[in-house]
């Protein structure tokens, strides 16, 4: 008997030459996600219609066409179900070719199963292609414009983005007064880095409840390096070289959490504008 080897479609990702464009998640597809949803009753669906497709594929390969034709009805179920829930969507949905893939089921039609399951495959595909991306990044993500934090040198309530220009420029201050020898104003910056880096920590916490997920970033190197730059700048003449591969290794920890959470930032920031 044909096996049917037909690749159901669970991603699909296209690109320009030049770009790739993100389009912004139509706003009904907000309610099966946190903060309005801890359920991810979207996702869910999703992974209904995968285990469905697969369902078919695996039965009608072992010859079980009525088990095979249990999970194409399961599928159109899905499918359906998914269609409704966002109906900003509804144009990438063809629900007459999940009727057409449970004929070929019923009819126990390799040929027409392959056909329906790639054409109905396509559906998702390109569903998948122009949202996919820019659904992770907004809803699988913490929306961080909604987060606080509190700047431990000026006690005010910032946004993260607020609060990392703040930390960013106290950086860059103990840099200039270092290279300056202006060392009463470093000790001043340095005493700023390590309290605004130390606040840094909080922030991770409201997501990160398990201690060892902050210790990646904020490890004993890191604790290290901060406890360094305070000794260091103690000094009568603090050894600026010591204190900028100190920094650098602060540095190191910043980019760990930045490759894990800028790019989603800031997509959720241009999507609010």
């Amino acid at each position: 008997m044909k096996k049917i080897l037909v690749l159901f479609a669970t991603l699909g990702l296209s690109f320009g030459a030049d770009q790739v464009i993100l389009k912004k998640p139509p706003a009904s597809l907000g309610k099966y996600y946190p903060p309005q949803s801890n359920r991810f009753e979207y996702v869910s669906v999703m992974n209904e219609m995968s285990t469905a497709f697969y369902g078919v594929r695996l039965n009608i390969n072992e010859g079980r066409w009525d088990r095979a034709l249990d999970w194409a009805n399961r599928l159109k179920d899905a499918y359906t179900r998914a269609q409704n829930m966002v109906p900003e969507w509804k144009d990438y949905f063809k629900p007459a070719l999940a009727d057409q893939l449970i004929s070929a089921v019923r009819a126990k039609n390799p040929d027409q199963v392959i056909k329906a399951s790639r054409e109905l495959g396509e559906t998702c595909t390109k569903c998948h292609a122009e949202n996919q991306i820019a659904v992770k990044l907004v809803y699988h993500y913490p929306p961080f414009a909604t987060l606080k934090m509190e700047d431990p040198v000026e006690f005010d309530q910032l946004s993260p983005k607020e609060y990392m220009r703040r930390l960013s420029d106290s950086m860059k201050a103990l840099r200039i007064f270092l290279m300056q020898g202006d060392v009463q104003k470093a000790r001043e910056a340095g005493e700023q880095v390590v309290e605004r880096v130390k606040g840094t920590e909080a922030i991770c916490s409201k997501c990160h409840t398990d201690k060892t997920v902050v210790d990646r970033i904020h490890g004993k190197d890191h604790e290290q390096a901060l406890a360094s730059i305070q000794r260091l700048l103690k000094e009568t003449q603090p050894n600026r070289d010591a204190i900028f591969r100190a920094m650098s290794v602060i540095g190191q920890s910043c980019n760990r959490c930045h490759n894990l959470h800028l790019v989603p930032a800031m997509v959720q920031e241009a999507f609010r504008k």
